[in-house]
């Protein structure tokens, strides 16, 4: 039976989930809020950092540990900084937001910051925009290990990254080619996930929910004075949504009910990371996630097809994707008077099986020395070494099959008072296409307590891929090449930020199989707009959020860059009641946004509800409602998006 139908019934539903909750609130009406004993533990590094601080590191309220996290050293720009001594245009999104705003999947918790699109439900394949730029214009990581995905052409495949054990996640808008090179000419995003407190520490958690949704994870940690680990352990199923949908104007648009295949999603997690304290001023650290998911999908926009899945190897699998992903890392970080070292070796493996197969490597190598050579001045110096393979493309392999990569770059700091300065400089030495050398430069200055000004200048690059290079590269394709600005202005609770940034010579994809090509775009693509966010708390027990961007994003030609909204507002409203009950409703509003094919896929409003209730010190239940009002969009054209669903779940922690 379908509910809550018509406009009147997806009020009242509103109305009533509100209802329930203030009737449990009432329960708690004369509680005080207390302390939450929830210590927010910190690599070596941070704790190195955070030994000259006054503050304590103690949570002592839901609210007051997501604002002093906010403020957290930002490990997304290769050294440590507080942000309010960065001039990067910065945003966190805590462990704990996750939690209070019940957050289904990454994505809709980058939501908050970049716009998206997803090729159907949960899994699907999605692009990400950060500031209006394709999503392989964004360098993704987990704990500082590469995620985008050599062997395509779409960068991280952020879709599969559940939020399961993560503390915090880093975003970094505007070019950070000046530290991080190639794939991050629009922006950076640093998953950090959770390191164990002191001793003994398990917790396991039950998700149940629409669509069939199951998900079970737990994790398991130790940690003393020598020695640290945690190992953490995820699996997802759901039976999806049909991840295609009738088109704008065809026969049964904006039904629901149509007897279409549903697609499923599976995913599995595996994440062991730890460390081992040598002395009190050196240490290893290690890293190794393997994730194994498994998408089902459609034969396209508007075009439903049935899923063959064999599984004893007697036939042709069909329209599914097994994607094997594979991330380890080994570092020593080491601290002698003004001097901080930071060397690592990474290496991130990607396979997907669909269209006869896919198989990317990367590694990389890299030591840094941070130099604090005066009280309120650092320098951050740093080599390193980045080889891309792919093996395996469409089942066949390429003449070239490599490229590598030789970095050296410079990171200055200096505080004058309210005065924050920075440049960073970067040079990379390439084996195929030119060298480049790129940079970023920026001022802050903090003034009447934490009001702030500032301006910075970043230039960028995007060298063609090795997917690009041997499929159908024109003999003059080469790298894009980026720069632009931003300024800013805010305080604790508000910033304001209008960017300008150009592409110069965009790699597009041209012609028509079997003589389809790459090239570069001459002229300039022009990325602007105007980012506003602010948050203010009331007597402890409300939390509101606010935030409006406006992007005004155009290829060379002049024409409005398509599947970006033009205007998103997002705004949350969280209640504490007690030290045991706190709810949160949250709601988004996409403007106008075309699909490449000129149908208006924008102009659509959306709200969740979530709730969580403390049983005890350890256990904890909770309540999602996603859609609200059951909203019909969709986000491409002939594609899929979840109505209204149901989620709850029970977390414990020993």
């Amino acid at each position: 039976m379908k509910l809550f139908r018509g406009y009147k019934k997806r009020y009242f539903s509103l109305a009533a989930i509100l209802a329930c909750s203030a009737g449990v609130a009432l329960e708690a009406e004369n509680i005080a809020i207390d302390a939450k004993d929830n210590q927010i533990s910190q690599n070596f590094a941070s704790e190195k950092e955070s030994e000259t601080k006054e503050e304590s590191l103690e949570t002592i309220h839901v609210i007051s540990n997501i604002e002093r996290k906010k403020s957290y050293e930002q490990s997304s720009l290769r050294t440590l900084k507080q942000k309010s001594h960065t001039i990067d245009s910065v945003e966190i999104i805590t462990s704990e937001e996750i939690e209070l705003k019940g957050f289904q999947s990454i994505i809709e918790a980058l939501n908050t910051v970049a716009d998206s699109t997803a090729n159907g439900g949960f899994g699907q394949s999605s692009s990400l925009y950060l500031r209006g730029f394709d999503a392989k214009h964004t360098l993704v990581l987990i704990d500082g290990v590469r995620v985008n995905d050599v062997s395509g052409l779409s960068g991280a495949q952020t879709e599969l990254i559940d939020l399961y054990d993560i503390d915090r996640i880093e975003i970094v808008r505007g070019a950070q080619s000046g530290v991080w090179g190639s794939d991050a000419s629009g922006g950076v995003i640093n998953i950090i996930t959770k390191t164990k407190k002191q001793g003994v520490s398990a917790d396991i958690s039950a998700e149940f929910g629409s669509n069939e949704w199951r998900k079970y994870a737990s994790s398991l940690g130790f940690a003393n004075e020598a020695f640290d680990i945690s190992l953490s352990f995820l699996s997802l199923q759901t039976e999806g949504i049909s991840a295609a949908a009738p088109k704008k104007g065809e026969s049964g648009y904006a039904n629901r009910d149509l007897d279409w295949e549903k697609d499923g999603f599976e995913n599995t997690v595996l994440h062991i990371k730890g460390g081992v304290n040598i002395s009190d001023n050196d240490r290893l650290e290690f890293f190794m996630r393997n994730a194994k998911a498994k998408v089902h999908f459609d034969a396209g926009a508007g075009v439903d097809a049935d899923d063959y899945d064999d599984l004893y190897g007697y036939g042709v699998d069909e329209y599914f994707n097994t994607i094997r992903t594979s991330l380890y890392s080994l570092g020593y970080i080491g601290k002698y008077e003004k001097h901080k070292i930071d060397a690592r070796v990474n290496y991130s493996g990607f396979e997907r099986s669909f269209y006869n197969g896919y198989i990317g490597k990367t590694y990389e190598a890299y030591a840094s020395d941070e130099w604090s050579y005066i009280d309120d001045g650092s320098l951050l110096f740093g080599v390193g070494y980045l080889k891309d393979e792919v093996k395996l493309s469409s089942g066949a392999k390429f003449p070239n099959d490599m490229q590598d990569d030789k970095y050296v770059f410079a990171v200055n700091s200096n505080g004058f008072g309210d005065f924050v300065v920075s440049q960073s400089l970067r040079f990379d030495a390439r084996d195929t296409f030119e060298d480049k050398l790129t940079f970023k430069a920026g001022v802050k200055y903090n003034f009447y307590r934490d009001f702030f000004l500032s301006a910075s200048y970043k230039t960028g690059f995007l060298a063609p891929n090795l997917y690009q290079q041997n499929y159908g590269a024109t003999d003059t394709l080469k790298a894009e090449s980026s720069s632009g600005y931003e300024v800013a202005a805010g305080g604790k609770n508000f910033v304001l930020t209008y960017f300008d940034q150009r592409i110069k010579n965009a790699i597009n994809y041209g012609g028509m199989w079997p003589l389809d090509y790459y090239y570069n775009i001459h002229g300039k693509s022009s990325y602007k707009g105007v980012e506003a966010s602010v948050s203010q708390s009331f007597f402890d027990v409300l939390l509101g959020e606010l935030s409006y961007a406006y992007l005004d994003a155009k290829n060379a030609y002049g024409k409005r860059l398509a599947r970006r909204a033009q205007n998103r507002f997002a705004g949350s409203l969280s209640w504490f009641i007690g030290d045991f009950l706190y709810m949160n409703l949250k709601g988004s509003y996409i403007g106008s946004k075309y699909d490449s094919n000129g149908v208006q896929t924008g102009k659509y409003f959306l709200a969740d509800y979530n709730i969580n209730y403390d049983v005890s010190d350890n256990i904890n239940l909770y309540l999602k409602v996603h859609n609200i009002f059951d909203k019909y969009y969709q986000e491409l054209d002939g594609y899929g998006t979840l109505g209204r669903s149901f989620y709850i779940g029970i977390r414990e922690n020993f």
